[in-house]
C-alpha cells in the first residue's frame, strides 16, 4: 500500500495540505475525505487505511485548517471560495471524477462542488450535514452561538475550545487513542482563528429558505449520493432523509448510537457505511 506525508498543493493563492494511501484497479476512481468546521485530514487518520484496501484514498486539509496555509485575514474565508479550491485541487490530484465524501462544512463544499462542477464527481458521500442550516432547533441555543460567534475576536488567537460539554466528547476521550488526541488537540490549536470567525459566522446563518440555501439546487446532483448521519446528530440527522431524498438519485445511512462524527466513535459502522456507498457506485460504473 503507497503511502504519502502530508504534502503542498498550490491553489488560489494558498497550499493545501494533502495526503494519499493506497490503490486500485485501473478506473476506479479515488476516494476524496473532506473534513469539517475547525477539522482537518487527521480527523479520518485512524479509518483511511482501511478504506485504503482496494482504492486511492485523498485527504485534504481545507484553507486555515490543519497544515494548509492560514492567511490570517477573514477575506478569502468562504465557503464558495472552499469550492472553488477543491475544484482546483481534484483539477491537479484528482485522476479523473472522484468518490466524494464530505463531513459537516466539508458536505456543503462537496454539494457545492457536485453542482458547480458535476464533471469532478463520479459520486458523493454526504456525511453530517446539511444544505441549508446547521443551526439547531432550539431559539434560544441558536441565541446564544449567534452572540459567541459575533463577539469572537479572531485577532487574540484560537479559542481553547469550541465544545460545549457534549456526549460525544465523552465517547471520543473514551474511544480513541491519547496520541490521536493530542494532535487532534494541537491541530485546532494551530489553525486560524479568522476561519473559525468567517466560516462559523457562514455555518451558523440561519438560511433554511435564504440565498445561501441550496434545497432548491439538490434535484440537479443526479451522481449516486448516500447520505450518512449519526442517530443523536440533531439537527442534522433530522434533516437527512430529506437530504437523502432531495437529490436525484440518494440514499439514506443512519449510524445507532452515534452523534457527529461517526467515524471516530463508531468507526465499524461507519466504514461499513461507507463500504455499502462504494459497492453501489461500483456497480452503477459497471451497468454504464
Amino acid at each position: 500500500m503507497t503511502r504519502t506525508a502530508a504534502l503542498p498543493l498550490s491553489v488560489n493563492g494558498v497550499e493545501l495540505a494533502w495526503s494519499e494511501r493506497g490503490s486500485g484497479p485501473a478506473g476506479t476512481p479515488s476516494l476524496v475525505l473532506v473534513h469539517g468546521f475547525t477539522g482537518s485530514a487527521h480527523d479520518f487518520a485512524l479509518v483511511a487505511d482501511d478504506l485504503a484496501a482496494d482504492r486511492r484514498v485523498v485527504l485534504v486539509d481545507q484553507r486555515g485548517h490543519g497544515h494548509s496555509t492560514k492567511t490570517g485575514t477573514l477575506e478569502g474565508y468562504t465557503i464558495d471560495q472552499l469550492v472553488a479550491d477543491l475544484a482546483a485541487f481534484l483539477e491537479a490530484v484528482g485522476d479523473g471524477p472522484v468518490d466524494l465524501l464530505g463531513h459537516s462544512m466539508g458536505g456543503r463544499v462537496a454539494m457545492g462542488l457536485a453542482l458547480s462542477r458535476p464533471d469532478l464527481v463520479s459520486t458523493l458521500v454526504l456525511m453530517d450535514t446539511s444544505a441549508w442550516s446547521f443551526m439547531p432547533p432550539d431559539e434560544s441555543i441558536r441565541r446564544l452561538v449567534r452572540v459567541w460567534i459575533e463577539a469572537f475576536d479572531p485577532a487574540g488567537g484560537m479559542p481553547e475550545s469550541l465544545s460545549v460539554g457534549s456526549p460525544e466528547d465523552a465517547l471520543i476521550e473514551e474511544r480513541m487513542p491519547a496520541s490521536w488526541q493530542e494532535e487532534k488537540a494541537a491541530t485546532f490549536s494551530g489553525m486560524d482563528a479568522y476561519a473559525v470567525k468567517a466560516f462559523g459566522t457562514a455555518l451558523m446563518a440561519d438560511v433554511a429558505q435564504g440565498e445561501t440555501s441550496l434545497r432548491g439546487e439538490l434535484p440537479s446532483i443526479t451522481c449516486p449520493t448516500t447520505v450518512i448521519a449519526g442517530e443523536r446528530d440533531h439537527p442534522l440527522v433530522d434533516q437527512a432523509p430529506e437530504l437523502a431524498s432531495l437529490v436525484a438519485n440518494g440514499r439514506l445511512a443512519v449510524i445507532e448510537g452515534a452523534y457527529h462524527s461517526p467515524q471516530l466513535t463508531h468507526p465499524e459502522d461507519w466504514k461499513s457505511a461507507v463500504r455499502a456507498h462504494l459497492v453501489w457506485a461500483d456497480a452503477t460504473r459497471d451497468r454504464s
